[in-house]
Formats: C-alpha cells, structure tokens, sequence
C-alpha cells in the first residue's frame, strides 16, 4: 500500500505542472530534506501544544475514485512557512474533464431538482458531472445530459473554464451552453427527484432571488448570458 508522501511524489513525477512555482507568490516546498525538517519541528510543536501530530502531515490525505485532497508544504510571502490543502479531481489527470451543460429547449431552460449530500438539501440546478478519464469534455457534456436526463443534445458551444472554488480546489470544469434535441427522465439513483423548464425571465429571477445558489449554474447562467446566447 501507498503511503501519503509516495503517493504525493507519484503525482509530483507524474503532473510536475501542478507543483510549478512560476509566477507563483505562494511557493511549494518540495525538496525532501526541507519537507521532513519542517515536518519534524512542527510535531514538536503540535505535540508539545497537545494537538495532533498528523496536521504536520505532507502528501496525499485522500485518494478516491473521484478526488485527491493534497496538503502541501508552502512558503508565504515573506517566508513564512505552513501547510495548504487541494482538491484535484482524478479525471484531470487522466485526460478528463469535470462539466457543466446549460441546456435549452424551445427557449425554455433545463433544471434539476437534486439533493446534495455536502449541504444536506435540495438543489436547483444544471446538469454536471466530475469527468471520466481519457473522456474529452465536449462528449463528456453528453455523456451527463443523457444519463441524469435521457436527454439528447443537437448543438453544443464551449463557453470555457470554470473554476468554483479557488481556495480549495485545483479543479478545471468546462461550462457548456446547449440546444437539446429531446429528453427523457430524470436519474433518481443520482439524487434527482424531477426535472422542469424555466424561461429565461423565471431563471433570471430565482438566481436573483437565491433559489438558485449552485454556483456552477450561476457561471454557466453568466457566460452564455454576457456572449449573448440568451436573447
């Protein structure tokens, strides 16, 4: 079995992009020696303040069939050294692609209403999906729509990258804009209770009003609405 740093050192060897400093005001620490130097003061440290010594801890925390969760030795502006986590989704480095499709059909638009587990709550929201290895992201954009919606599309358009969250998460997704050809029923082994159709004004209106808070429907909402997809 894998340990977290030769998991870590297997990605590093493997996507060395993911550990570039280029341009980078937040530096990752790699040299083997500084990370065991660092890693073994800071024990002390947690140990002598009576909290766990596993917050030193650096290299992979969680590798599932979905996502990675790295903590990574960094150097602050300043030098001022300390840990930081990221979230990468396994299908990026795999020749994946997370996506997102905003979907219309006879100018009404597609939403679920899903429940999601992290929030413990109902959600409206677009079709997306974490990607598949080896799997581009125009087909995987498909790929989603046919499997929590039977749907079928006619014309796609790239409305590019999205990142949703920044501070955590590496993550690439592709928001796309799409014209569907027909649909079917909703997948409920994936959390969906019902699919509707909004015009652009009722969409427009529970985004204002916060019915909407899945951000990556907002993006997809944003980026086809200000390249002028929408009317």
């Amino acid at each position: 079995m894998k340990n977290a740093i030769n998991e870590y050192k297997e990605i590093l060897a493997n996507h060395p992009n993911l550990f570039s400093n280029e341009n980078a005001f937040i530096k990752i620490i790699t040299n083997e020696s500084e990370v065991q130097d660092w890693v073994k003061k800071r024990k002390a440290e947690l140990r002598a303040s009576g909290k766990p010594e596993d917050w030193a801890s650096i290299g992979v925390v969680l590798n599932d069939p979905y996502i990675i969760v790295v903590r990574d030795l960094v150097e602050f502006p300043g030098e001022k050294r300390g840990t930081y986590f990221r979230v990468i989704n396994q299908a990026d480095l795999r020749g994946g692609q997370g996506v997102v499709v905003l979907a219309e059909m006879n100018k009404r638009f597609l939403l679920l209403n899903q429940f999601r587990h992290p929030t413990r709550s109902w959600s409206y929201e677009i079709p997306r999906g974490f990607g598949e290895p080896g799997v581009p992201a125009d087909e995987q954009a498909r790929n989603e729509v046919d499997e929590e919606v039977g749907g079928k599309i006619g014309e796609l358009i790239d409305l590019g990258i999205y990142h949703s969250n920044t501070g955590l998460e590496g993550n690439k997704v592709k928001l796309f804009y799409a014209k569907l050809n027909s649909f079917g029923l909703p997948a409920k082994d994936e959390g969906i209770e019902s699919i509707f159709w909004v015009s652009l004004a009722e969409l427009e209106n529970m985004i204002a009003s916060a019915q909407i808070t899945d951000g990556f429907t907002i993006a997809a909402y944003t980026r086809a609405k200000l390249r002028g997809l929408l009317g």
